[in-house]
């Protein structure tokens, strides 16, 4: 059994991990746990504005980040991180194929921001949602789909 199994997107249920590159020149990769409200979007460092990437760009990125989630599961490492600002609260994030991804809250029609939770222990329960698309067991078989074609926010 495989850590992690790709479908496609319309057969994707709840427990699905989407891999998402919205249209146009310039864009964004999101990860997307369908059953959470949360997306996960790249930046270089907390504070720095969300990456962009040329259309072809975000294609590899897209690969490269199943890539580095089928392999830190296989090598057990977790790639999940909580990160104090100080006086604020916490970010969540996961450590991914050289950039940092933010849990940022899935609101449509609206741009996206990082959360900040006021409580470790409010961090601590969103990253523990998020392992089992992020870090599923050996033979959890999590699915994941691709979708550079139709978007919704």
């Amino acid at each position: 059994m495989a850590v992690y199994r790709q479908i496609e997107g319309a057969q994707a249920g709840p427990q699905a991990l989407g891999i998402l590159v919205p249209p146009g020149v310039r864009t964004q990769v999101i990860l997307r746990p369908r059953g959470l409200q949360w997306d996960l979007l790249p930046t270089q460092r907390v504070g720095a504005a969300f990456c962009e990437f040329g259309r072809d760009e975000a294609a590899g990125v897209a690969r490269r980040v199943q890539l580095a989630l089928a392999g830190a599961a296989a090598s057990g490492h977790d790639p999940r991180h909580m990160i104090e600002v100080r006086t604020a609260g916490y970010h969540v994030a996961a450590a991914l194929a050289g950039w940092l991804w933010l849990v940022c809250p899935r609101r449509p029609g609206q741009a996206y921001e990082p959360v900040l939770f006021p409580t470790l222990s409010e961090a601590e329960r969103v990253a523990e949602e998020l392992a089992p698309f992020l870090f599923p067991a050996a033979d959890a078989e999590q699915e994941y789909y691709f979708n550079t074609q139709c978007f919704r926010h």
